[in-house]
């Protein structure tokens, strides 16, 4: 029941957390959306969508790696660091951190709300990306070390590079989970995932800073 509640008021619960930050640390960059007054970054969605259930190609990674897709995107996955203050007894949080470089000469969309969702233990979950008892969190700890990293909320510009981070709301436990991002959604069902092995989590507190 809780877990519905959550994802009922997800949107409205993400705006309000996206709009508060630009009073603390800013959110995205000089360019996203929320520093000139808005809230959410809306990717554009073509008139004429690909259907989600029509099969992409994969390209799978690890932490500390990059995959490249097809000469357009290098992603790398930088880091995934857990955070410790919460109760982990009921839920985790984690943080993948995560550098996109656009080689292309067109903008890329990219937010964290469209683009990315989790696999875990083979069930895929759009909400654990969405989460704020993952978002809240992960805030407090950029901002304990005085980080300006955001979360992915803006389009990526032709040639640039943008640095970034998923929160992720993690059950107590699991066998498998993989972080899936859709570079061109809308347009294609490609996807990039990346395997999130537990071992190598960094484990961090915001309370302790």
């Amino acid at each position: 029941m809780m877990r519905k509640l959550r994802s009922a008021a997800i949107l409205l619960l993400a705006a309000a957390l996206c709009s508060a930050s630009v009073f603390c640390t800013g959110c995205a960059n000089n360019n996203s959306v929320a520093n000139q007054g808005g809230s959410i970054y809306t990717p554009e969605v073509p008139e004429s969508r690909v259907d989600d259930d029509t099969p992409g190609n994969e390209y799978v990674g690890s932490i500390g790696e990059t995959v490249n897709y097809v000469d357009k995107l290098d992603v790398t996955l930088n880091n995934v660091i857990e955070i410790d203050d919460v109760n982990k007894l009921e839920y985790r949080v984690l943080l993948a951190e995560m550098t996109i470089h656009n080689k292309t000469s067109e903008k890329v969309d990219c937010s964290t709300l469209t683009h990315f969702f989790t696999i875990i233990d083979g069930t895929e979950d759009v909400n654990s990306v969405r989460d704020i008892q993952a978002a809240v969190p992960g805030r407090k700890y950029y901002t304990s070390i005085n980080s300006s990293l955001e979360n992915f909320n803006q389009a990526i510009e032709g040639g640039e590079t943008l640095e970034g981070y998923v929160y992720i709301y993690a059950p107590s436990s699991w066998k498998e989970m993989q972080l899936v991002y859709t570079p061109y959604k809308y347009y294609n069902t490609d996807r990039l995932i990346f395997n999130l092995d537990e071992s190598k989590f960094l484990h961090k507190s915001y309370s302790q800073q």
